[in-house]
């Protein structure tokens, strides 16, 4: 049986899918870079000085909003926890919002952080009923807020399918073909 599949197995398996035979098969410690060191201080500060409440008022103009923090959401098979999620009654919906200490990338956003809202989206369906079209990233260090369509979940579902292979057949796969992800990864010296 093959534990639950979480966000950080579908951002690991992104990044790089070797990391995800490191961490689940091998159970291998996972270190944390100096870089995701940074962007967690940033992220608990952020929390403290509740300025998320700022992001949603000023982007989303509605106060009819309802504003949830570090939601559990969990099925049999997987588990994440939603740092902040918009509610809109009158719509029945749910949109997931992150923070990122980074610059909004050139290209909107990276393909780890919409995996991340995918996921999480799946499971505010499943879990909390609601649908999710869309959900926020907002970039700190540029103070952009991007909105990501999430209606179109098969690459979600791809990349599932990958992990739990990896996971459940014990596959070592191949490493991600951008070498710089290679050298900021705390698994650099067994690739």
């Amino acid at each position: 049986m093959i534990d639950k599949i979480t966000a950080a197995d579908i951002m690991n398996y992104e990044y790089c899918p070797r990391i995800v035979y490191f961490t689940r098969v091998l159970k291998l410690p996972q270190t944390k870079s100096a870089k995701q060191k940074k962007g967690l201080e940033k992220d608990f500060s952020f929390k403290k000085d509740t300025s998320r409440n700022k992001i949603i008022k000023r982007k989303l103009w509605n106060s009819k909003l309802t504003r949830k923090y570090n939601v559990s959401l969990e099925t049999e098979e997987y588990a994440t926890k939603a740092d902040c999620i918009i509610i809109n009654e009158e719509a029945k919906e749910i949109y997931p919002l992150q923070l990122k200490y980074a610059k909004k990338p050139l290209c909107g956003f990276y393909k780890t952080q919409r995996l991340q809202l995918l996921f999480e989206a799946m499971l505010i369906e499943k879990v909390l009923k609601y649908k999710v079209p869309h959900g926020y990233v907002k970039y700190e260090l540029s103070n952009d807020l991007v909105k990501i369509d999430l209606e179109d979940k098969t690459e979600l579902f791809e990349v599932i399918k990958k992990v739990r292979e990896i996971i459940g057949n014990e596959i070592y796969p191949p490493a991600t073909k951008y070498k710089k992800r290679l050298v900021d990864s705390c698994y650099r010296r067994i690739y």
